[in-house]
């Protein structure tokens, strides 16, 4: 980004060369997938907690004198994972790391315990390691202990750091600093430096970690000063390379993998309460739509319960049932065409269908105004569920966008509201984007325990899970809470680690429960709560896909943007060379289709849609370059385009100039109604 601003600021704006347009388009693209959408990322988008006026009917807004009032800029956890696997290959660093059984793997007595296979009877030497593999005996002092029982067979030190390095070549065993994929990963780093019990090399590794933070101070220190950030950027990347001997940026292209050494997380510069007549034009088109919300997840964990039950029945006329097993079975069953997560969503579609009456739209009819007073009826017959389908399916996430030319006209009452995305039983706020900036986290844990007991179960997914980067992952750590084994992973948390392998399945009362090596119980389904919210997000879709569909608003709650679907090859906007030709085929296309001047646009090989103004040369170039990427994967790849709204003018959130800015509101609301009577 920043050598392509450079660049432009050093050539004249009339030399339409390539390079200049390579600079423009790569501009260009910052400002549509960060500065046209409400996104929670960097500067683009800090975070603000605001409260809901249970008192007041108007909306407050006031304004800091700066625009970011905190700044945080972490490590992403790879880059310091690459910097610790440099120094694990050093056996004077590694012999003070504790090693420590893969998550999912369990050692009893003699017999290793893996997924899906029968146990493995293992020589004596390796049990005995392997057992006194807990994550927190440093390997020096392990091998001691094995060589001191004396019938071991271990002959010495050497030996024994040698049969580590076989098992961990053999998978059964990991031996590195385990650093958590979170913010977490610095402070571990920091404990496993510590850890090292010889002065000269503990200062020699750690020399190299303050070379990392100490660039990253650079870099935190030149916010706001381009050059200064540049130079940083550059040492940092330097300093980076030299220290792990690897590339300071990964997976480029890619989304939701942490592709830079570091990141940044802000916290806006503004106090906000958000009064009651916001709140009750809201209420009743959102309460149609979480309880069809709830409906979801009940569908889901019912399907979900019932491939659960027939894997157990199967499983147990052979003996004790491990989670381990069951979950490795049941993947493929729930990710199926046919599975629980497809046809309800599938279902979910077609009644929203229904409720809303589409048969009788016309087809270009551009807007469906309804009432909520007269959908609640047959939402209630249409979504019949009484209860969520697992116990942390209590909580939906809506995030909900306001329109309105400013604050003063949002108080008279002239605003519009939009629902962007519901994320269906998931708890975002207890995460490491917004849990650090809330004013009070402990009490933002105590009101989510509340809503859903004072502990969670979460599953340590493996490396390249999708959407499992070091910002997204949990905030909150209570006692209570486990840590569920199920793969190879990274960054264990030995305190609360669950093997899966260890975990039995039990039907207790009729109804099946996890049962943990401690005695704890679970209700089977909550084991598999993270994933089936996961999976839900993609399934909770009000419209089927078609050539257009309208605005749909119950009150003053737009439910649904108008939408226009085409392809790649009907947009005609592929496989043009120069300027013009781009700009002609675009305004022939908006044309076509009579589509707004300002609209978002999502290929079907695009993870996130992007903003285009289609009046912009610019935006035509950006397009089309668009276009012809998609196109390489056939011509038939879906274009998708999405009215502008809230329009740009009904900014109301601005900074202490008046600036208006693009923002939204992200929600948690719980379902007055619990899994079968209990949190979880």
């Amino acid at each position: 980004m920043l050598v392509a601003l450079d660049g432009l600021l050093r050539t004249d704006p009339a030399a339409r060369n390539k390079p200049r347009r390579k600079r423009e388009i790569a501009v260009l693209r910052y400002w549509q997938r960060y500065c046209g959408k409400a996104e929670t990322i960097g500067f683009f988008g800090p975070v603000c907690w605001g409260v809901f006026d249970p008192d007041s009917p108007a909306t407050r807004l006031a304004p800091g004198p700066d625009l970011v009032d905190r700044r945080q800029v972490h490590f992403e956890a790879w880059a310091l994972m690459a910097y610790a696997d440099r120094l694990a290959d050093d056996l004077a660093v590694r012999r003070w790391w504790a090693p420590a059984l893969p998550p999912h793997l369990t050692v009893e007595g003699r017999r290793l315990r893996r997924p899906l296979h029968p146990p493995v009877e293992l020589p004596p030497l390796e049990a005995r390691l392997l057992a006194g593999c807990d994550g927190r005996t440093p390997a020096e002092e392990l091998v001691e202990r094995v060589r001191a029982d004396g019938d071991t067979g271990l002959r010495s030190t050497a030996d024994g750091f040698l049969l580590l390095d076989r098992l961990v070549e053999r998978g059964l065993l990991t031996w590195d600093a385990g650093l958590p994929n979170s913010p977490r990963a610095e402070a571990v780093l920091a404990e496993r430096i510590a850890a090292v019990g010889e002065e000269a090399v503990r200062a020699e590794v750690a020399a190299g970690f303050d070379r990392l933070r100490a660039a990253r101070a650079a870099v935190a220190d030149a916010a706001g000063d381009p050059d200064r950030l540049g130079a940083a950027l550059a040492a940092l990347n330097a300093e980076f390379t030299a220290v792990t001997g690897r590339p300071a940026t990964r997976h480029g292209g890619q989304m939701y993998t942490g592709r830079t050494v570091l990141y940044e997380e802000t916290s806006r510069g503004v106090e906000l309460s958000v009064g009651t007549a916001v709140l009750d034009a809201l209420a009743d088109p959102l309460a149609i739509v979480l309880r069809a919300a709830r409906w979801l997840t009940a569908e889901v964990g019912a399907g979900c319960e019932r491939i659960l039950a027939d894997l157990y029945a199967e499983l147990s006329a052979e003996g004790a049932v491990r989670l381990a097993d069951i979950w490795s079975l049941s993947q493929g069953l729930l990710l199926a065409p046919d599975g629980p997560v497809a046809v309800a969503g599938a279902r979910f579609t077609a009644r929203w269908a229904e409720l809303f009456g589409l048969d009788a739209v016309p087809a270009d009819q551009p807007e469906l105004r309804l009432r909520s007073a007269d959908l609640a009826g047959r939402a209630a017959e249409l979504f019949p569920a009484d209860a969520p389908g697992w116990p942390t399916a209590r909580v939906h996430s809506p995030d909900v966008q306001l329109g309105a030319a400013s604050v003063d006209a949002l108080n008279r009452g002239e605003f519009q509201l939009v629902l962007g995305e519901l994320h269906p039983a998931m708890t975002p706020f207890d995460s490491a984007v917004f849990a650090p900036f809330h004013p009070d986290p402990r009490a933002l844990r105590a009101a989510l325990d509340a809503d859903l007991g004072p502990a969670r179960m979460r599953v340590l997914y493996p490396e390249g899970f999708p959407r499992q980067t070091t910002r997204t992952t949990w905030h909150s750590r209570e006692p209570g809470d486990r840590q569920l084994g199920i793969d190879t992973a990274r960054g264990a948390d030995v305190e609360q680690l669950v093997a899966a392998t260890a975990v039995r399945v039990e039907s207790v009362d009729g109804r099946l429960t996890a049962v943990l090596p401690d005695g704890a119980r679970w209700p089977l389904v909550e084991i598999f709560a993270y994933l089936l919210g996961a999976l839900l997000l993609d399934s909770f879709k009000l419209l089927a896909p078609a050539p257009t569909t309208p605005r749909i608003t119950i009150d003053r709650l737009v439910v649904a943007r108008r939408t226009w679907r085409t392809t790649v090859a009907e947009s005609g906007l592929a496989g043009l060379t120069s300027e013009s030709e781009r700009f002609l085929a675009v305004r022939r296309w908006r044309q076509r289709l009579d589509l707004p001047e300002r609209i978002f646009v999502k290929l079907g090989t695009e993870v996130k849609p992007c903003y285009v103004d289609l009046t912009g040369a610019l935006y035509a170039q950006s397009l089309c370059a668009m276009a012809d990427a998609a196109a390489r994967s056939g011509p038939d790849v879906t274009l998708t385009v999405t009215e502008l709204l809230p329009a740009p003018a009904d900014a109301w959130v601005t900074d202490a100039a008046g600036r208006g800015y693009v923002s939204e509101l992200r929600l948690q609301i719980t379902d007055p109604a619990t899994y079968r009577g209990e949190h979880g």
